[in-house]
């Protein structure tokens, strides 16, 4: 019996050594050095993940393991407690609209840059201050997705702007679909770099990137790999220290406006703004739980290429899950709240953005 268990205890402190030997060899070797924080904020692989064998630079390309967290889960949907939303003519829904846009034009009334950022526009779309367009610069550079590809973007400021990663910044994204752009510095833009803020306009894939199908499986586009490239465009105006993402914001209409709805919903903590147009059904279903960004959605009650409903829905969803005092506004345009002037959502959403992201009207004080 005392032979035995000496026996047990040879090999116990022999397990234990080796152990501790393997321990020592990745704590005090040389692996291969490892760089900080990866794309998004996920951590690359540690020294012991070497050491067990994670290569920490694969030989090719791979797609950023953040795409597979933003693709929905089939078989996940939950019943739509909003789809009476859809039907835009019932009195349910126009009273909807009818309250929403009240609450959100005296939240917007309260916001003094208002009344300048109206009046700059106006002045702008009538031609006024012709010259005002050099006193920024548009610089085209690329951004790395998160599969390592280089994807174009513009980014707009100030000349002389000091880029010390505490911005108020605007992004926006497209994708082309072989269609040329309009120039990046319309009046919306131009009150924006006014006020000292930062603008991109980030290219994004959509979906019929280079990401093999499982074999039989019908080719569709993918928003998730759209929407792991917002992010990582995000990130890169954050890593170029142009802003920081407290003073970031994402905008967007038409295709970008459902994909910067898609983002608050998947990471609510990376903006500090948001000016969507609403989503898509599958990124509809939020978790609880969450403080969503100050939010404000415009759409138009006449359908168009964007259903409007889509706006509603997320608007009712998060602000039924919000968890803290950011507000989040819808404005609702059309024939039954059609604004009085065409600029008027512009400045309604300029506004808002300058008030949660800090962008001042030149001669304000801060």
């Amino acid at each position: 019996m005392g032979r035995h268990r000496r026996l047990r205890l040879i090999c116990i402190a022999a397990s234990v050594a080796g152990l501790l030997a393997g321990c020592a060899g990745v704590m005090f070797g040389h692996p291969t050095a490892v760089p900080g924080k990866g794309p998004h904020g996920v951590p690359q692989p540690t020294a012991t993940q070497i050491a067990v064998g994670a290569n920490p630079a694969p030989s090719a390309p791979r797609m950023n393991p953040f795409v597979v967290e933003l693709n929905p889960r089939r078989g996940s949907a939950r019943e739509n407690p909003y789809d009476w939303l859809q039907n835009v003519r019932s009195s349910r829904t126009q009273h909807w609209m009818l309250v929403e846009n009240r609450a959100s034009r005296k939240a917007l009334a309260g916001i003094p840059q208002r009344a300048w950022i109206m009046r700059r526009l106006e002045q702008l779309q009538r031609g006024g201050s012709r010259g005002a367009a050099t006193d920024f610069v548009v610089e085209h550079i690329l951004y790395l997705g998160p599969d390592g590809a280089r994807l174009p973007m513009e980014v707009a400021h100030r000349r002389g702007l000091a880029r010390d990663g505490n911005r108020p910044a605007l992004l926006s994204v497209y994708h082309s679909g072989g269609r040329a752009l309009e120039p990046l510095l319309q009046p919306l833009v131009l009150v924006w770099l006014e006020m000292g803020g930062v603008y991109a306009r980030a290219e994004v894939r959509n979906g019929l990137a280079r990401m093999p199908a499982p074999r039989g499986a019908r080719k569709e586009p993918d928003p998730s790999i759209a929407l792991s490239d917002l992010f990582a465009a995000a990130q890169s105006l954050i890593d170029d220290h142009y802003t920081r993402g407290e003073r970031l914001g994402i905008y967007g209409r038409g295709f970008g406006g459902l994909l910067a709805g898609a983002a608050i919903t998947r990471r609510p903590e990376f903006f500090g703004a948001a000016l969507p147009t609403g989503t898509w059904a599958e990124y509809r279903n939020i978790a609880s739980g969450k403080c969503f960004p100050p939010t404000f959605i415009v759409t138009d009650e006449r359908e168009g290429n964007i259903r409007p409903w889509r706006g509603y829905e997320l608007a009712a969803a998060l602000q039924a899950e919000q968890l803290c005092a950011h507000p989040v506004l819808i404005r609702v345009d059309g024939e039954g709240g059609a604004p009085e002037s065409a600029l008027e959502p512009a400045a309604d959403e300029l506004a808002f953005a300058a008030k949660w992201l800090g962008a001042h009207a030149p001669g304000a004080t801060p």
